[in-house]
């Protein structure tokens, strides 16, 4: 099935730019829709998360078309993913379904299967069934649920969940307690089931396949994921999965993790994750994750001066640190947060570390007297 055509009849908007998008939402003649809309944004735009967004954003077929795009900007690359997957034979389920985009599409692609949605939120559920209607489809089924709580005494040939265990708070979207992810990942490999990987493992079938396309923001948060999966019997099959890349016009580019997983007692190690991760194209890399394997996989990098800062803001109580490393001739000024954050700040290929000493202190100082550092102390150890 064309996804373009598909997207055209549902008459899903597509903009060229975020400053296409605000010049399409400030047109609207509904002016209470765009100061929320608005104001949601701002929201995200902090970091926060919250479920509610998705009640309004498809609380209606109006709503759906103008913001699907934008809230959901994987919804292309998604359906064509879908589109060019085999999947097993059994009925579809999709945990935490929105406004029934995909599984409508799901339906109209497999006529001979039924497809059954699931939502948090009535007025959401209610969209999803309009949709349905618009393309005259009967062979989709939209239930109102929570996820964590869901039981529907059955099983599925294949399973959906998209961008859902962030509104489930499942897991920590990003490792916060070390500022190596690569280091993290044995231990969060270990972390325990969630509502999501239990609700997915109670409906899918012995021989089915749980399709997960969730935001895992660096490599530990992959490896959580991973590791939720896991502790509820089921193992991700990394030869069928793959990290797809796509645009957002309010974010830019983002990955995610595409991941084809099934009922199994296998227990994937840190080391094939993460050559996994690091594997495909280079659209599908992550600058951090590039960064980061630089510095933490050469071990041969000596500490001459490190400081860490505790920070308390918006997002509340985080650190950063600030290294001046060497390695023979080569010296680096490297700058971690654990919220994920890695940058070079300055690097030289000759002269060491005492060429970028006064680059070094000059960071230090601007750093310490930011207003949102609470702390300072000095540090030994990558």
């Amino acid at each position: 099935m064309d996804v373009a055509q598909y997207l055209a009849t549902v008459d899903i908007a597509n903009y060229e730019s975020a400053e296409h998008f605000w010049a399409q939402l400030h047109g609207l003649s509904n002016k209470d829709v765009v100061v929320i809309a608005r104001s949601i944004f701002e929201e995200r735009q902090s970091g926060r998360v919250n479920t509610q967004h998705s009640a309004f954003f498809f609380e209606s077929i109006d709503n759906t078309q103008i913001f699907h795009t934008v809230v959901s900007p994987y919804l292309s690359v998604l359906l064509e993913k879908l589109n060019a997957i085999p999947f097993p034979p059994g009925d579809i389920l999709e945990l935490g379904c929105g406004a029934g985009v995909a599984a409508c599409y799901l339906a109209a692609k497999f006529p001979e299967k039924k497809v059954v949605g699931v939502d948090l939120f009535p007025e959401v559920v209610e969209t999803a069934e309009n949709i349905a209607r618009l393309l005259k489809l009967t062979n989709v089924e939209f239930r109102q649920a929570q996820i964590a709580e869901l039981d529907l005494n059955r099983t599925f040939g294949s399973v959906l969940s998209v961008a859902l265990r962030e509104e489930m708070s499942s897991g920590r979207q990003g490792s916060f307690g070390y500022f190596s992810a690569i280091q993290e990942m044995p231990e969060a490999l270990r972390a325990p089931a969630s509502h999501l990987s239990r609700a997915a493992a109670r409906h899918l079938s012995p021989q089915g396949m749980y399709f997960s396309f969730e935001r895992c923001h660096d490599i530990a948060s992959l490896a959580m994921w991973v590791g939720e999966l896991h502790s509820a019997g089921l193992a991700p099959r990394l030869e069928l999965s793959e990290m797809l890349a796509f645009s957002s016009v309010l974010t830019g580019v983002e990955k995610m993790p595409f991941l084809v997983s099934q009922h199994s007692e296998e227990v994937l190690d840190a080391r094939a994750l993460l050559g996994w991760r690091s594997a495909g194209s280079e659209d599908a890399q992550s600058q951090e994750l590039n960064i980061e394997k630089r510095v933490y996989e050469n071990h041969a990098w000596k500490i001459v001066k490190a400081t860490e800062f505790g920070i308390r803001d918006e997002l509340g109580d985080a650190a950063a640190r600030v290294y001046l490393l060497e390695c023979d001739r080569e010296g680096l000024v490297y700058f971690t947060t654990n919220r994920g954050a890695r940058e070079i700040i300055f690097e030289t290929s000759f002269g060491g570390a005492q060429i970028l000493l006064n680059k070094f202190e000059h960071l230090l100082g601007e750093l310490t007297y930011n207003p949102s550092v609470v702390d300072v102390r000095g540090i030994t150890s990558l």
